[in-house]
């Protein structure tokens, strides 16, 4: 991708937002002072690659590398050495474009960028402080960073071995490339049967209506018989809820094979499918009905599930009364589990719905339990100062 038109229309548009600097122990990781362009400028003066960690304020495997691994010494005096290093919010800012420019679709995303701005290595996710030295000697290697695979499948490299590498480099990168690869280095195999390729394909089978999940549907027996049942389980219950369609489901499909899988319980499964299916396409009065109608009929029998439906409601749903009913669902969790998590979605629902008092004290509640267990409560106490 052509990064330098976007770098010019943030310039042109005078868009001169300055990345804070992340307080760190030791002789860890010293994040640049300035803005994006100032970065880039930088790593052009001196010859270095930018490494951009790409993260969130919420996300709890960010703070991880915070301060386990961007406090490491060892690391500091790599990359401190070989990169100009930026922290970016995704959600504010600059980071609103760039996460946009560069397709970032997870958090933690690590990106290792030339002095242009285009993408040299990249992958997401939480890395150990070794891991992450490991991760830079892969983006200073012009054979093993993902630019030069990019540029080996561009100039029509089919090998099988390539294949089977790159689509797991794209897997890593977490910026939804990663199946197409993949499905062509299937097309490469005679035998999908052997122990290789089983586990390529339980960790490609991501798609309802694809090849990969349809041949683990119809081999259950002997991926079971490899990784036991209830991963296989877990694994088809996964494809199933994520509903990655672009176009309506054929219901009539789905449920026939719901019913193959789940003869017992396919009723409760479509139901489950339709609401997730409804929230990830954006038909949120239809998710809302079918949530509503999916806990009345089948209802959570412990706090997590109850937690996790009213959190949803909070997060996807305007309806007063159906905010109404989750906050029963909340305080029912908190009632079976009085933990920080459950009194800081009931205390959210209390702030949506305009119940200042209520969620004034419920959010006091949550920070008490979160202090007295060790845990982050920044976001509760965010939502204190809004009320």
């Amino acid at each position: 991708m052509n990064i330098l038109p976007f770098i010019r229309s943030l310039l042109m548009g005078g868009v001169i937002i300055l990345l804070s600097i992340t307080p760190l122990a030791g002789q860890g990781i010293q994040f640049h002072e300035g803005d994006w362009l100032s970065a880039l400028e930088r790593a052009g003066r001196e010859n270095k690659l930018i490494f951009m960690d790409a993260y969130t304020t919420w996300c709890g495997p960010c703070k991880m590398m915070d301060k386990q691994t961007f406090t490491d010494s060892a690391v500091g005096a790599l990359y401190n050495g070989r990169f100009i290093n930026v922290k970016m919010d995704m959600e504010k800012g600059e980071g609103i474009d760039l996460a946009r420019g560069y397709n970032v679709q997870a958090y933690p995303t690590l990106l290792f960028l030339d002095p242009a701005g285009q993408i040299v290595h990249r992958v997401a996710g939480f890395h150990r402080p070794q891991q992450f030295i490991d991760l830079a000697m892969t983006a200073l290697d012009p054979n093993r960073k993902m630019q030069a695979l990019d540029e080996q499948y561009a100039h029509g490299d089919r090998d099988a071995g390539f294949l089977y590498t790159y689509a797991y480099v794209r897997l890593n990168a977490m910026d939804g490339t990663h199946y197409p690869v993949a499905m062509e280095y299937l097309e490469t195999q005679d035998d999908w049967s052997t122990t290789k390729n089983m586990e390529f394909i339980f960790s490609f089978a991501e798609y309802i209506d694809g090849k990969a999940f349809q041949y683990l549907l119809d081999h259950r027996t002997e991926f079971q018989a490899h990784y036991g049942s209830t991963p296989i389980i877990r694994k088809i219950d996964e494809v199933i809820n994520m509903a990655n369609f672009l176009d309506d489901p054929h219901w009539v499909s789905v449920k026939a094979m719901l019913d193959e899988l789940y003869p017992e319980d396919a009723d409760r499964q479509l139901a489950y499918f339709k609401m997730n299916y409804f929230r990830q396409s954006g038909r949120i009065q239809d998710y809302t009905q079918a949530a509503l109608s999916f806990y009345d009929t089948y209802p959570a029998e412990d706090a997590d599930a109850l937690n996790d439906a009213a959190w949803s409601f909070y997060e996807n749903v305007e309806d007063p009364g159906a905010l109404k009913i989750a906050v029963k669902w909340a305080k029912q969790a908190v009632k079976w589990s009085d933990n920080y998590y459950n009194n800081d979605t009931l205390a959210s629902l209390y702030a949506k719905l305009g119940k200042k008092r209520k969620a004034k004290k419920t959010a006091l509640r949550a920070i008490e339990l979160a202090k007295a267990s060790g845990q982050d409560y920044s976001l509760t106490q965010e939502l204190l100062k809004q009320l």
